[in-house]
């Protein structure tokens, strides 16, 4: 049976140690230090459903599993499982949960078991996919605020990794903003420039040009952010990577958050004040649809980043 849409909906099938389990069965050890010392590190993935062509698409999994091989290698998780069987057991569980519209997966490794801090295995992996629609963000927008968190930095816990420990430092900010009523948070690095936020990275528009922080400004190196770069290269934007002050972002004339989960969400306003008229800008909106158009295959140019599931 196809799980339903819903943000909450559990998938009938997951994948544990390179089977297709029930998803009630899919456990690991309570003292596994992947859990105890949080050595662990994920890929989330989305997959698109094309209802003309009836395809689902996997966007750009070779890529989301090399960042993947490169954060087994930093934190040390040995022997870091192949990406090619990783791929594998992501399209049969896909299949197997018979999955027929937009979708989000999850692979994870870590070390599991019984260990210290320093074990580096024996090794875990883990696999998940669910139905996740769009979120409403894309379309509506959200209002965004400046935590008062500072962006961990590469010489403490580098988010260049995606590493479930630096995501402590993401739900603190993400707290703050919620408690503040804002549906998004801007992260600052230890310089006071825009880093990135809990789960995405950040974009703004001035006098026509794409402006988004460097990779030296304490962000994840993010798949979505170098297909917008791309995207809007190809549409002869101006794009340029530099570091943003925070009183830049309140003269933007647009913005938007950025990231598998997240898509393209506008930015309303920064701590309280409105970029601009306070409504999703054009050059978003001209970014958004080219990039839909992308990961439901419906651009040809770009078949090369989909991994179809269905024969």
């Amino acid at each position: 049976m196809s799980a339903q849409n819903g943000t909450d909906e559990r998938p009938e099938f997951a994948t544990i140690d390179g089977r297709i389990v029930p998803f009630a069965e899919a456990k690991i050890s309570i003292m596994a230090p992947g859990l105890t010392f949080a050595v662990t590190v994920f890929e989330g993935l989305r997959a698109y459903w094309n209802g003309e062509q009836e395809q689902l698409f996997v966007f750009r999994l070779a890529e989301h599993l090399a960042r993947l091989q490169f954060s087994m290698r930093v934190i040390e998780i040995e022997p870091p499982p192949a990406s090619a069987d990783l791929a594998a057991q992501i399209l049969d569980l896909l299949r197997a949960n018979d999955l027929r519209q937009d979708s989000y997966v999850r692979v994870q490794t870590y070390v599991d078991d019984w260990g210290e801090m320093t074990a580096t295995g024996p090794v875990g992996s883990s696999v998940i996919c669910r139905s996740r629609p769009r979120v409403a963000g894309f379309e509506t927008g959200k209002h965004f605020a400046v935590s008062s968190w500072r962006r961990n930095a590469d010489d403490t816990s580098p988010p260049r990794l995606k590493a479930a420990a630096n995501y402590l430092n993401s739900r603190l900010a993400g707290l703050e903003a919620r408690r503040a009523g804002a549906g998004g948070a801007i992260i600052l690095n230890r310089d006071g420039s825009l880093s990135e936020g809990p789960g995405g990275c950040l974009f703004m528009v001035r006098a026509g040009r794409l402006i988004t922080p460097p990779l030296t400004a304490g962000i994840l190196e993010s798949i979505t952010r170098l297909t917008l770069l791309e995207l809007a290269a190809g549409l002869g934007l101006d794009c340029q990577e530099r570091e943003v002050d925070r009183t830049e972002l309140y003269l933007a004339d647009e913005a938007f958050y950025c990231g598998t989960g997240q898509e393209i969400v506008p930015i309303l306003s920064v701590d309280g004040k409105n970029l601009a008229d306070g409504a999703p800008g054009p050059l978003t909106r001209k970014l958004q649809t080219a990039y839909d158009d992308v990961v439901r295959g419906r651009d040809e140019r770009f078949r090369h980043w989909l991994t179809p599931v269905y024969e």
